[in-house]
């Protein structure tokens, strides 16, 4: 999945002109490679956390966990300037080791995730469909009859030079690939409670964060409402993110410990 969406990332940002794309400012061989190393940093090295964590143990695992947790820390990755800076080596550091040390780690036979989480992933991935067709550097209005359903290109009310979902990569879609990472892994035997509520966080925030995103572009920008979501991209004392960790508790203790 990661993988797929940084292939997916580098043509996009290489062919896109300078500017198109949500505050960056870089194209061709550059343009992509920058963003691409933004990109590993958020969401990808939290995904690497998890995967870490569920599959190997030992000094070199905790040192890619904690790499990649520098992504955390305040400024790392900044909405304002998704440029590569060196301050994202860390992250990109930690995701380069996490995928050294899982790619040949033995395979489990895990039991199925089940209906409940095909649904919720299903319906994700309906709801990320406008950030889908964006990282691949197109509008909905350039797939048949999606325009009609979708905002896309039309422009932003107050903004009319940005589009109301921008081409390029959206934390929206960061959402639902945490989304579907938490998910899928919690459905491993032998989690322990920590790993466990990581995981459910993992979903929660995923979930919030799409959903803000969508109800940006598909219902404020339509101008059906001024009211915006609380937002809970970047980790602060509050009760957006008080709720979100409850949120996570309540998963963790009444459905993934249950299963267990």
């Amino acid at each position: 999945m990661c993988g797929l969406v940084a292939a997916i990332t580098a043509v996009t940002y290489y062919r896109v002109p300078a500017g198109k794309t949500y505050n960056f400012d870089d194209t061709g061989l550059s343009g992509a490679a920058s963003r691409l190393v933004t990109y590993a940093n958020f969401p990808v090295a939290l995904i690497a956390i998890a995967i870490v964590w569920c599959t190997v143990r030992g000094p070199l695992a905790l040192l890619a966990i904690a790499l990649c947790a520098v992504v955390a820390v305040p400024g790392v990755v900044s909405q304002d300037d998704l440029t590569a800076t060196w301050w994202n080596v860390p992250a990109l550091i930690g995701v380069l080791l996490a995928l050294r040390l899982t790619w040949g780690a033995p395979r489990r036979r895990d039991p199925p995730i089940g209906r409940a989480r095909w649904w919720i992933i299903g319906l994700m991935a309906l709801w990320s469909v406008p950030w889908m067709l964006a990282a691949s550097g197109l509008y909905a209005q350039d797939v048949p009859l999606l325009g009609h359903v979708i905002r896309s290109r039309q422009p932003t009310p107050g903004e009319p030079g940005l589009a109301s979902v921008h081409l390029g990569l959206h934390e929206g879609l960061f959402g639902l690939m945490l989304v579907v990472t938490g998910l899928v892994l919690s459905r491993r035997r032998g989690l322990s409670t920590a790993l466990s509520f990581y995981l459910a966080l993992m979903v929660c925030y995923g979930v919030a964060v799409a959903a803000n995103d969508g109800w940006n572009e598909q219902v404020v920008k339509r101008g059906w409402t001024d009211s915006q979501m609380p937002t809970v991209l970047n980790p602060k004392i509050g009760l957006p993110w008080l709720a979100l960790i409850v949120a996570a508790l309540a998963m963790q203790r009444l459905w993934f410990a249950r299963e267990r």
